[in-house]
């Protein structure tokens, strides 16, 4: 057993004004005071993970490194387009993290790399990205399924920018692609998005197991991007009144 806790170089955070690095062995307890205020989204993630002995220990690099199809961080991390530092002894790589997991519990980690850090973009101003969680219980449970979106509009209202990354609808955290170039260069609206709710059913092929059935991941998945549609339009307004008033 080889224990890493202690490598200091991998429980370092560093940030400018442009990225965030954060390294794989930082503990999610710690790792909350560095986004809260520039990734909004992430630390909804970090109040739902676990409890606070497990966030404690559990690390960023962990999390991604298990791969799970049901890993909260990776469906909240693929939205802001995280990329992961790979190394072994000769080398460096990132790979952006959307795909980094290229199956279940299979990544392109290769057998004498080490997952060193995960670097993380500051959203631009205008990016609009939720997370969410649907699991039996609010804190201390296994998701059913999560959703983690981003959305950038122009300025007529048309999409030119767009990420769906859903946890538990398949054997990996997947974007729906589909879903995603069908609302790519349409104006944002709630016609829109419930034309986009019956397009993501071609995205997936849920499994049932103990913590849902499929059909309920399939309903699940099509509401929270009625949500997401719900709680984008509130900030879209927000953000109109305070130029108004400016």
């Amino acid at each position: 057993v080889l224990d890493l806790s202690l490598i200091v170089e991998l429980k370092s955070v560093q940030q400018d004004r442009t990225s965030l690095r954060i390294g794989a062995g930082v503990a999610l307890s710690e790792l909350r005071g560095y986004i809260e205020q520039d990734f909004p989204a992430l630390a909804t993630t970090l109040d739902v993970f676990g409890s606070l002995q497990i966030r404690n220990l559990a690390t960023l690099g962990g999390n991604l490194g298990s791969a799970s199809p049901i890993g909260d961080a990776l469906s909240a991390l693929i939205p802001h387009r995280a990329r992961i530092v790979l190394q072994n002894v000769e080398r460096t790589r990132e790979v952006p993290l959307d795909e980094f997991v290229i199956g279940y519990r299979t990544t392109v980690r290769r057998p004498d790399e080490l997952i060193t850090a995960v670097l993380l973009p500051r959203p631009e101003p205008d990016a609009l990205i939720k997370w969410y969680k649907v699991s039996k219980r609010r804190d201390l449970d296994i998701s059913t399924l999560s959703a983690g979106f981003r959305l950038t509009l122009d300025a007529h209202g048309t999409v030119n920018d767009v990420v769906l990354a859903y946890g538990g609808m398949a054997e990996k955290v997947q974007r729906a692609s589909h879903t995603e170039r069908f609302l790519l260069g349409r104006r944002w609206s709630r016609e829109l998005v419930e034309q986009a709710m019956e397009v993501i059913d071609g995205d997936f092929t849920p499994i049932s197991d103990a913590r849902g059935t499929a059909d309920f991941r399939r309903v699940a998945a099509r509401n929270l991007l009625l949500r997401f549609w719900s709680d984008a339009q509130q900030s879209l307004d927000g953000r109109n009144r305070e130029r108004a008033t400016a």
